[in-house]
């Protein structure tokens, strides 16, 4: 037979550790995840900031320090608010109650039988098992047989609905207990009056209440998990779309108010279609069935068929966007490698050489590092199946300064070309405007960066 006086020191020794914290220090505004036996905590991580909660709770036949099966304690500046522990259940009893003399028969573990000196009549019920909440049934009485026990008005837990209370209530009178909305019931709801005092009473806890779970790309929720709320403590699945595979655990859960981080979908590749290459005008070598999430591969067009765009694509998303390649048409126009590097210019990266360009396509360009424009744009541009090239010089160019030619009674040559900018030891035509002539040459020189002009003086009548 094993005494209950042993649950009464375990008892003893549970409230005198309770001051000892899991968490000896409080870094950079975290808590550290107690070191919990006999229980578990939600969720389930290392580290947690400041203001966040964490939910624990305890094997059977283990209970909290308030007598509870489930607490929440939260992450404060100082530490946790209370110190997440499970100790086994206990009971105390004292071996004497009073005159009516109630005794212990026998104890087995957590069951308990009593019984009451002679003249007493034992009333509720002789066996009892301790619980997290206490006794189960309440430890019976002994009293006069001509007695009829009332029970004070039955117990209301916070959390709960109001109970239309009786007058008077008496041994063997029951209630029910309910939580409220949002609430979660732990322990029986059933209280009933038995010699004097009511059966311990639920507990009602609070399920604070999440969104809707956050949808991912690539993905989405499994149906069956799907709810009109979501309380603390709800689990809700993911599965990804084809072609897509899970990373992280494929479950998230509610716990006080906030998801736990959702997993990601990702791609395990694109799958290359030959049919959809033939239809696009383009080919690849040795094509491979699929390629990797992120690589890139380089097409090129079938037979005297040009492209339209880059034949450069990358997998991504676990997605290919194919290049188009067309006919060329008599007006179409290509980029010269050769004459690209002539003009000392640098294309653009979303150049094409090998791109049909229409008539009147334009490509802005650059000059090479240390080259300067020579032309009066830098643009390349298709005109009539010609492709016309800017030019940009090693020298800086001489360039057309307008006031000057007023002053010196100036215009261009319509015999030549017009130009804004010229090489250095280019020669420039100019003519005398109308009533003014030269006794010189109407040819300018540009030299470095400066323009040597001819002086042209109105003629005399």
């Amino acid at each position: 037979m094993v005494s209950l006086e042993h649950f009464i020191l375990l008892s003893s020794a549970i409230i005198a550790c309770q001051g000892t914290s899991s968490t000896h220090e409080n870094k950079k505004g975290t808590c550290k995840a107690p070191v919990l036996e006999n229980g578990r905590h939600v969720p389930n991580k290392v580290l947690f900031e400041v203001g966040e909660w964490l939910q624990y709770h305890c094997d059977e036949g283990y209970m909290t320090a308030e007598r509870n099966i489930v607490e929440n304690v939260q992450c404060l500046s100082s530490g946790w608010s209370s110190v997440p522990q499970c100790s086994g259940i206990v009971c105390s009893f004292q071996p004497k109650r009073g005159l009516d003399k109630l005794h212990l028969v026998y104890s087995s573990g957590p069951v308990a039988k009593f019984s009451c000196n002679d003249g007493f009549i034992l009333k509720g019920s002789e066996i009892s098992q301790c619980y997290y909440y206490g006794w189960d049934p309440p430890l019976p009485t002994c009293q006069d047989s001509s007695e009829r026990v009332k029970c004070p008005p039955p117990p209301q837990p916070m959390n709960t609905h109001d109970i239309t209370l009786k007058s008077v209530y008496f041994s063997g009178d029951k209630e029910n207990i309910k939580c409220k909305p949002g609430f979660q019931l732990y322990g029986s709801q059933l209280v009933i009056c038995k010699n004097g005092r009511w059966t311990s009473p639920p507990q009602c806890v609070f399920l604070h209440e999440c969104d809707d779970p956050p949808s991912i790309l690539f993905g989405a929720l499994d149906s069956a998990s799907i709810k009109p709320a979501y309380h603390s403590g709800s689990v809700v699945m993911y599965k990804c779309n084809d072609g897509f595979e899970i990373t992280g655990l494929n479950e998230i859960i509610c716990i006080n108010g906030k998801w736990s981080s959702a997993p990601t979908c990702i791609s395990d590749g694109c799958t290359l279609s030959k049919e959809t290459m033939i239809t696009r005008g383009i080919a690849l070598e040795n094509a491979p069935a699929q390629i990797s999430e992120g690589e890139s591969v380089e097409f090129h067009c079938i037979g005297n068929m040009v492209p339209s765009q880059s034949l450069t694509v990358t997998c991504k998303d676990g997605e290919i966007h194919y290049p188009q390649c067309i006919i060329p048409d008599s007006d179409s126009c290509k980029v010269s490698i050769d004459k690209i590097a002539q003009n000392n210019l640098v294309l653009p990266k979303s150049a094409s050489m090998g791109k049909a360009y229409s008539n009147g396509d334009r490509i802005p360009t650059r000059c090479k590092t240390n080259y300067f424009r020579a032309s009066p744009s830098l643009i390349v541009e298709c005109l009539n199946g010609k492709m016309i090239y800017p030019k940009c010089a090693q020298e800086k160019p001489c360039r057309i300064n307008q006031d000057i030619l007023d002053e010196n009674f100036l215009e261009f040559d319509p015999n030549y070309d017009y130009k804004v900018y010229f090489e250095d030891g280019e020669i420039i035509h100019f003519m005398c405007k109308a009533g003014y002539t030269t006794i010189t040459e109407t040819t300018g020189l540009c030299v470095k960066e400066d323009i040597i002009y001819p002086v042209c003086h109105e003629i005399c009548k």
